[in-house]
């Protein structure tokens, strides 16, 4: 019997067929396929630094005899080249790499030159703006720098509709262009470099040397519409929709897509701010109440009347109709209507009839009409709307027909009578005849490239159109027809190639990259963040130090390979002087592993690789003395150069990168403003903008105004604009934390080794590696010198010998039989090598001058020198160590430059979210079901004792305030419930309301069950752990008394954690923390007290219950508990005297020193605080003042808050009833206080 792994190759018709088991076919490929993507494709050599696609783009480049002094070529053309020759793979796979090799933000030292011909035009060429003018470029660049905005038309592809974008970098882009010019069928003339592109009808693009008279440019239709009689605003007219719409309403469109208004559902007004309709800049259109609306205009005709007076109070009557006009209003007005409607009683206020005669009333008004009309076209655009609609007028129409069987003959008489009627008024019936003549000429222009009368007259047929005569009545002659039907096509009648040569200018369009011209059609604009344009619109050569890498190839510096088809040779590693992989970094993924190189400084990489050549044994701390780190093409600040060097050391590594800000103060208005002038590596402008904005509109960062980018050939500056009352650092951080303005290089130096064997490497490795390449370089480069010196040489000794009997040689050349017998000859007579032969019979008779002579005896004396030289470098190792460090030197002076990347020693902490939150004090205020908030101290300012206070709290009918206590916003806020559960949150996790909010559910917060309750809350804070605290105290109602160490609290569960068994109808009322050294207090409602040692609690378990801190009597309950420091204690200061403060429920407070509570034993029965009688009522809390204090902030029951400074409060004795604090409403309690 055969084994199952025992399989034998089968002859079939197809030839030999050898069966394999799947899984090693698999394993087999996998592996092959892996190594192929390593080694061909993803990961770089250690010696040149190049991924094998770049090396042969440059090498590519070389052949095609494109160095740096070469002119631009098309980048098509080397991508062809390259994929031909050497790389068989994608064209865009190629062209991108092209692409990064050109870019000075992804390569600190490009290898390519790039030139973009996305096209440009001259200065004098108008941009059609939204204030309605037509700017030339020069005149946006002289705006622009006054700091002036400009807003344009651009269409975008997708929506496939016309929208408003900023002008964005005006700018000259190249000098003394080729120009050519275009004359549009409208008069206009465009000039501009012949690759500009033109957007077509279909929202294609051609370029401008391509367009041929006749075709049809992407138009721009401008018209005055009516929303009533006398007010005209511009419209645009949406090529695909065929319907036109205001400007000022695509611009409020565009403040709402930028959130540069406040986003709203009250009805609101579009307002042009410098009342001129005709100004449709987004910054001119503001959104307005119709309150605030009229007060605008109100005070606009205040001024106005005074300086025109009473000649211009018909324009006043015109503004207040406009302001009735607007749909909006009119929809707030029918509502307010619809709802009095409903009013049985405001409905006997109007007689029967009233409101259809108004209707009627109203539909005589064009603007109401218009506004139907749009309506029911957007609607009709809804396939399930339509069909639905038809389905009713089927129906209605049906049902008329059978009720009114004269209806249809009705309905026609009354079309036929509002038709005449119409006709009669000359306006209308020459609007509608006109429009018919333009249609057909402009029907005809798809025909015949020229309209005469006679071709007019031929396709006219059987009268549906006016006679050439008959039109000739709508228009002042022929041409003015042909004219204004052409409006409609935007067509290129000419194009000519200019002689004069003239500089260009562009700008920048986000996101759609087009804009419209003052001649009244769309473009190309360049491109700003966007894709590299398609290679057959940039040129490429190379950059002076990508020549540098490629120099002495020619010399087998290195060793060269067959190519995929084996028709020509490639290089398999390029001879580079310095060490591409450190200097342009690399970024690959291949299977199971990835390269992250960043990139470094020129200088800095130099004077490592001369202190290494000279030092061997160097360590990489060692060359951090030249190396300070990553040294990125977009600079920024790097952190923690400890870590830095471990990364170094290791390979690998975090490395923390933030971008370059600034916070300026503006004097004038006192606001403050980010100014960023940097931002991390491989991080794009447009989209980290794009990401602050989205961060404001969620409301995830507060205070920003405004967002503007200013970059220009000058550098970059994106402008963030706070808001007077934001915290520039808190929102800087919080840029840091949420966006790519702080981000995380994960260094990973791999790279290949021998061409094959990936390793990660740290820096001396990579160092050293490259040395060991250049010494090979050296050497052979040497050797090759050499030989070829020799050859020479060899050549020239041969000359000289002939020349010295140069008489004798020509008398045997002369005298030989042919040229093979004057060679033998002339090896016979003079003992020459066939090849010193040969050279002689070359040689030219000039060579025979005596000076000729002299230069062959001097070349020869040179290269015997320099072949002494080559031969003592070839045979010391040392002399080739000098000539790399020579040749180093070389490059450091030639390229070398300032670092552009600012290195901070000290490490950069994680950005937690509480350093985000500024450090100030709050108030927390928890009410019985549940609603909970916080809110500055600030908001209640302070009040003479006994007053009635202020509204601190809206609570519902049944609800009311059980808690209030001040806290830090950085504390931690433990919740303890009736289940003797404790729960925890950030206090700053807890929204900041306004005086009056009722706050937020707790749900929101806590993982709590519906049904349990908070009875006490207590703020822990980071001090409080790291100070002398170690016990948290607690105290139950009914006088039980515990204490737990605090660290058994630090990980409290989202879901809760047990802090105290609680005995039935028994509630927590308080905690403390404590020394395990102090004094505990506790207060009653009944107005007694007990002073004991805290040593009288020993220390118990989370889940333990306690002991009897205080004996009560009837049903007396404890209301409060504090904690009298140790003497000792460095949290006293025991110059302060202390004071026991208690508030009772009828707004009742006084202050008892200390001393007059003497130490008793735990559980007693205590002593009495305070007088409590039915003016009083039970005390509900007291309070220990150590001197710290300065407020007394009281709530009730019904959310009245009083703030009271404490020095107010009498110092009193403790049998007394103390003085009034706040005066209460009937029926109101005192809930909570707190001390501030």
């Amino acid at each position: 019997m055969k084994k199952n792994n025992e399989i034998k190759t089968q002859n079939t018709g197809f030839g030999l067929v050898k069966p394999r088991i799947i899984t090693e076919e698999m394993q087999e490929s996998y592996i092959d396929y892996a190594m192929s993507v390593i080694v061909s494709r993803a990961l770089p050599d250690v010696r040149d630094g190049l991924k094998p696609v770049h090396r042969r783009i440059l090498y590519t480049m070389l052949e095609e005899g494109l160095k740096h002094n070469a002119k631009f070529r098309k980048s098509a053309t080397v991508v062809g080249s390259c994929l031909g020759r050497y790389h068989p793979h994608g064209d865009m796979a190629v062209y991108d790499s092209l692409v990064r090799m050109a870019q000075d933000f992804s390569l600190r030292y490009p290898l390519i030159d790039g030139q973009g011909n996305f096209g440009c035009f001259t200065k004098d060429t108008e941009v059609k703006l939204c204030d309605g003018r037509n700017l030339s470029f020069g005149g946006l660049i002289k705006e622009q720098k006054e700091g002036k905005k400009h807003w344009t038309f651009a269409f975008n592809p997708e929506s496939k509709k016309i929208e408003i974008v900023e002008v964005e970098r005006p700018r000259l882009t190249r000098k003394n262009e080729k120009i050519i010019e275009l004359t549009l069928d409208n008069g206009k003339k465009i000039k501009c470099t012949l690759e500009h592109q033109f957007m077509m009808r279909d929202g294609n693009y051609s370029e401008a040397k391509n367009l041929k008279p006749g075709e049809s440019l992407m138009p721009a239709y401008f018209n005055t519409r009516q929303i009533k009689d006398g007010n005209h605003y511009l419209a645009i007219l949406q090529p695909f929709t065929g319907r036109y719409e205001f400007i000022h309403k695509l611009s409020d469109e565009y403040n709402y897509r930028f959130n540069r208004i406040k986003k709203s559902l009250s009805p609101f007004i579009l307002h042009h701010k410098d009342f001129n309709r005709w100004n449709n800049s987004p910054d001119n259109i503001e959104r307005l109440s119709w309150r605030q609306h009229y007060r605008v205009h109100l005070k606009q005709v205040k001024n106005l009347w005074k300086e025109k007076g009473d000649e211009f109070r018909e324009k006043q009557r015109e503004s207040l109709r406009k302001i009735f006009s607007d749909p909006i209003v009119r929809k707030e007005i029918s509502e307010r209507s619809k709802k009095l409607w409903k009013d049985p009683k405001y409905r006997t206020k109007y007689p029967e009839g009233h409101f259809s005669k108004m209707a009627k009333m109203l539909w005589k008004n064009p603007e109401v009409k218009e506004f139907h009309k749009e309506k029911a076209i957007k609607q009709w655009q809804d396939p399930k709307f339509r069909k639905k609609a038809l389905a009713n007028l089927a129906k209605i129409r049906k049902q008329r027909v059978l009720e009114k069987p004269y209806y249809m003959k009705q309905l026609a008489r009354k079309a036929s009578v509002s038709l005449k009627k119409k006709w009669k008024d000359p306006y209308y019936k020459e609007k509608v005849i006109r429009s018919k003549i333009l249609g057909y000429v402009y029907f005809l222009f798809k025909k015949y490239s020229k309209i005469t009368p006679e071709i007019y007259e031929k396709e006219r047929y059987n009268n549906c159109f006016p006679s050439v005569k008959n039109a000739l009545k709508y228009f002042h002659n022929f041409s003015e027809i042909i004219t204004a039907s052409k409006e409609y096509n935007h067509k290129v009648i000419k194009t000519r190639i200019l002689q004069k040569r003239e500089d260009v200018y562009d700008l920048t369009i986000e996101p759609w990259h087009n804009f419209l011209l003052g001649a009244g059609v769309f473009v190309h604009n360049s491109i700003d963040g966007d894709r590299s344009a398609a290679m057959r619109y940039t040129e490429c050569r190379l950059s002076k130090i990508g020549e540098e890498a490629l120099k002495d190839i020619e010399k087998n510096t290195v060793d060269f390979v067959d190519n995929y088809d084996g028709t020509r040779k490639e290089p398999v590693v390029l001879p580079s002087p310095v060490p591409q992989l450190l200097l342009n970094g690399s970024l690959g993924i291949a299977v199971g592993m990835a390269t992250n190189i960043p990139t470094h400084n020129l200088s800095e990489v130099c004077d490592a690789l001369i202190y290494l050549i000279e030092n061997q044994k160097a360590e990489t701390k060692d060359l951090f003395k030249f190396i300070q780190g990553p040294d990125f093409p977009t600079g920024g600040i790097i952190y923690n150069q400890k870590e830095i060097l471990q990364a170094y050391s290791q390979g690998k590594g975090p490395i923390v990168i933030r971008g370059k800000t600034e916070i300026e103060e503006q004097e004038k208005t006192g606001k403050a403003r980010i100014i960023i002038s940097e931002i991390p590596f491989q991080v794009q402008k447009s989209t980290l903008i794009e990401h602050f904005a989205n961060l404001v509109q969620e409301k995830k960062i507060e205070g920003i105004k405004d967002i503007r980018d200013e970059s220009d050939k000058d550098g970059m500056r994106i402008v963030i604009e706070l808001s007077r009352e934001a915290y520039p650092q808190k929102i800087l951080n919080r840029l840091y934390k949420f966006t790519d303005l702080q981000k995380t290089f994960h260094l990973n130096m791999l790279a290949l080794v021998d061409g094959i064997q990936p390793r990660v490497l740290n820096l001396v490795e990579i160092l050293n590696y490259f040395i060991e390449h250049r010494k090979t370089v050296v050497f052979r480069r040497t050797k090759f010198d050499l030989e070829t010196a020799a050859a020479r040489a060899h050549i020239l000794e041969g000359l000289h010998k002939c020349l010295a009997n140069i008489d004798a040689v020509i008398r045997i050349i002369k005298n030989s039989q042919s040229r093979e017998d004057a060679e033998k000859n002339l090896i016979k007579r003079f003992r020459l090598t066939k090849i010193q032969a040969n050279a002689i019979l070359e040689t030219k008779l000039a060579t025979l001058a005596k000076l000729e002579r002299k230069k062959i005896e001097d070349e020869l004396k040179e290269l015997k020198t320099k072949i002494k030289e080559l031969t003592t470098i070839l045979k010391s190792p040392q002399k080739i160590k000098e000539v790399i460090k020579k040749e180093i030197k070389e490059v450091r002076e030639s390229f070398g430059d300032a670092r552009k990347t600012k290195v901070h020693l000290q490490q950069l902490g994680e950005i937690a979210e509480e350093d985000l939150i500024p450090k100030e004090e709050t108030i927390i205020t928890l009410t019985q079901g549940g609603y909970i908030k916080r809110i500055n101290p600030r908001t209640y300012k302070i009040q003479k004792r006994g007053g009635k206070g202020i509204l601190g709290m809206k609570t519902l009918q049944d609800d009311t305030v059980s808690h209030f206590l001040s806290a830090n916003t950085h504390d931690s806020l433990l919740f303890f419930t009736d289940y003797g559960k404790v729960f925890r949150t950030q206090v700053y996790e807890i929204p900041e309301g306004q005086r009056v909010a009722r706050g937020r559910g707790l749900l929101n917060f806590l993982e709590i069950a519906p049904e349990e309750k908070v009875l006490s809350l207590f703020p822990l804070g980071k001090e409080d752990m790291d100070s002398n605290i170690k016990y948290l105290v607690m105290i139950t109602q009914d006088g039980i008394i515990k204490k737990t160490a605090l660290g058994e609290f630090e990980n409290v569960r989202r879901s809760g954690l047990i802090a105290i068994t609680l005995k039935k109808n028994d509630l927590l009322k308080k905690i403390c923390k404590s020394t395990g050294e102090d004094e505990i207090i506790l207060a009653t409602k009944k107005g007694t007290a007990v002073r004991f040692k805290e040593k009288d609690i020993r220390e118990m378990g989370r889940q333990a219950s306690g002991v009897k801190g205080i004996r009560l009597k009837g049903k007396d309950n404890v209301v409060g508990m504090d904690i009298i420091r140790n003497p000792k204690s460095e949290i006293r200061n025991p110059k302060l005297t202390e004071y026991l403060l208690v508030v009772t429920e009828q707004g009742y407070g006084k202050r008892t020193d200390l001393k007059e509570y003497r130490l008793q034993g735990r559980g007693g029965s205590g002593i009495k605080t305070a007088n409590i009688t039915p003016k009083t009522g039970d005390l509900v809390a007291s309070f220990l003042l150590s001197g710290s204090e300065e407020d007394l902030i009281v709530i009730s029951q019904k959310g009245q808050v009083i703030r009271t400074n404490i020095s107010q409060i009498p110092k009193l004795s403790r049998s007394t009833q103390g003085v009034k604090l706040m005066k209460l409403e009937e029926g109101d309690r005192v809930a909570s206080a707190t001390c501030i």
